[in-house]
């Protein structure tokens, strides 16, 4: 709305103004009040610009998309510290730190451990890790870190605090429908996605089922979790869940795809290039999963996806001959699958 108050524009506007009789060129008293005027003008014509696209959810970012969201009931949901399993020889008091891979975990519980630090980084140590006790636990010969149940994660990004926005301004969650389960399942720290099953056993029953937070099957504890968040006491309205609903929550189910080329290099080994299109293929396959589609249409890996990750390959000069779990077809998914890439295997 303001691009065109510029400094040279503004300049053009003003100088005509002045009588003719008085000198306004470049080196004169007159343009330099003039100029500095205008520049300051063009200034707050930049910062108008800005102002009036904060006031837009789309066009804002940071703290102003913060205050946007608030006006719907939406905060940007924080960073998150990894839970995760544990197992000790003895029993551990809750407290007790140990160290692994640059990170501090602490017992919360019997078995369970929360990484100090919050975010990703807490998902990273891979399972069976040994656990290094900080302080001497007496008879403690045996602790090694499990899987992670509750995923940590980054404080939200602007990208995804604008998704809920919207779908919260467009598709509106209210009296216990659809958006409204949705809304509330991934409402749950830990939760990523949600989908929901209404009358699936019968008048009254909903199915939730969910994914969590990196896309992967969610843990029992997490289910839970969302259970006891809904819906406590089955039909009770104990939760968020009206009286008279009974809910049922579910984890998804990984779906192991392996995905088979024939391909010409042009440098590098198979193996490298293999470990790279795996972690292309794993970016495509978290966006799949549990991703909403139109009305009668399942999400699906599809060659001419799997295909464009070859192609886009710097080291793949050709390739030939795809197949999605042996078949040269699209592979579509079940409501509760998320993709799971157990294999690449490229030839030449």
């Amino acid at each position: 709305m303001f691009e065109h108050k510029t400094f040279e524009h503004l300049m053009e506007k003003s100088l005509p103004e002045i009588p003719l009789h008085l000198d306004k060129r470049t080196s004169s008293i007159i343009y330099a009040a003039v100029a500095v005027n205008n520049m300051e003008m063009a200034e707050m014509y930049i910062w108008l610009g800005r102002i009036l696209k904060l006031a837009f959810a789309q066009d804002s970012s940071g703290e102003w998309l913060e205050k946007r969201a608030y006006e719907a009931g939406i905060d940007r949901n924080p960073a998150v510290k990894a839970k995760r399993r544990a197992t000790f020889n003895i029993p551990v008091e809750n407290g007790e730190r140990f160290f692994v891979d640059d990170l501090f975990y602490r017992v919360i519980e019997n078995g369970i451990v929360e990484c100090e630090k919050e975010g990703t980084i807490g998902n990273r140590p891979p399972n069976d890790s040994e656990l290094l006790p900080v302080s001497n636990i007496p008879k403690l010969e045996i602790a090694i870190l499990g899987e992670v149940i509750i995923p940590g994660e980054e404080e939200e990004s602007d990208l995804s605090l604008l998704e809920r926005f919207l779908i919260e301004r467009r598709r509106k969650a209210t009296s216990a429908n659809k958006a409204h389960y949705k809304k509330w399942a991934e409402e749950v720290e830990g939760v990523g996605k949600a989908k929901v099953f209404p009358l699936w056993a019968g008048e009254g029953t909903v199915k939730v089922i969910i994914a969590n937070s990196e896309m992967k099957p969610a843990s029992p504890e997490l289910v839970q979790a969302v259970k006891d968040y809904i819906d406590p006491i089955p039909g009770m309205g104990e939760g968020e869940a009206p009286i008279g609903a009974t809910l049922t929550v579910e984890s998804a189910q990984n779906k192991e795809i392996t995905i088979r080329a024939m391909v010409s290099l042009r440098g590098n080994t198979i193996e490298a290039v293999s470990a790279e299109v795996a972690e292309e293929l794993k970016l495509m396959f978290k966006g799949l999963s549990f991703k909403d589609f139109p009305l009668n249409e399942k999400a699906a890996v599809k060659v001419a996806a799997v295909s464009n990750i070859l192609y886009a390959n710097k080291w793949i000069s050709d390739y030939s001959d795809v197949l999605i779990n042996g078949l040269a077809a699209n592979l579509e998914l079940e409501d509760v699958e998320i993709p799971y890439l157990l294999a690449v295997d490229l030839y030449e």
